[in-house]
């Protein structure tokens, strides 16, 4: 079976598909249109090996959270159960699982609550 990922804009609008490497070489050598292929320059960051697991990246899509929140949800926590594990208020957290950039110490605080690597909590 084909699998198939389809990547929305933010209205939900279908704008790209993300297609099994084999069936992509299937169509691009079929496809008689050369000048519609060019090669892209990419460059290898520093986390691209890191994986996260299956469950907190369902979570963090199913829910429209971030990484960070997903964690504390797939470990079965409440906002004020971390909080209270890190000696902060319920607001603190749920003020840096909105962040898009914690800072490196509170990630290595979370990661040791969540028992996972600090490169897991978020996609920066």
């Amino acid at each position: 079976m084909i699998e198939v990922q389809y990547l929305t804009d933010a209205e939900g609008n279908r704008t790209h598909v993300v297609v099994e490497i084999g069936l992509f070489n299937r169509l691009a050598a079929s496809a008689d249109i050369p000048e519609q292929w060019e090669d892209i320059p990419y460059e290898a960051g520093e986390n691209d090996s890191e994986t996260i697991p299956t469950e907190v990246v369902g979570i963090s899509i199913k829910k429209g959270v971030t990484l960070l929140a997903a964690w504390r949800i797939h470990r079965n926590m409440s906002q004020k159960e971390a909080a209270d594990a890190l000696g902060i208020t319920q607001a603190g957290i749920s003020k840096i699982e909105k962040s898009e950039r914690p800072h490196a110490a509170t990630l290595e605080k979370f990661a040791k609550l969540y028992d996972c690597r600090p490169e897991q909590l978020t996609t920066a």
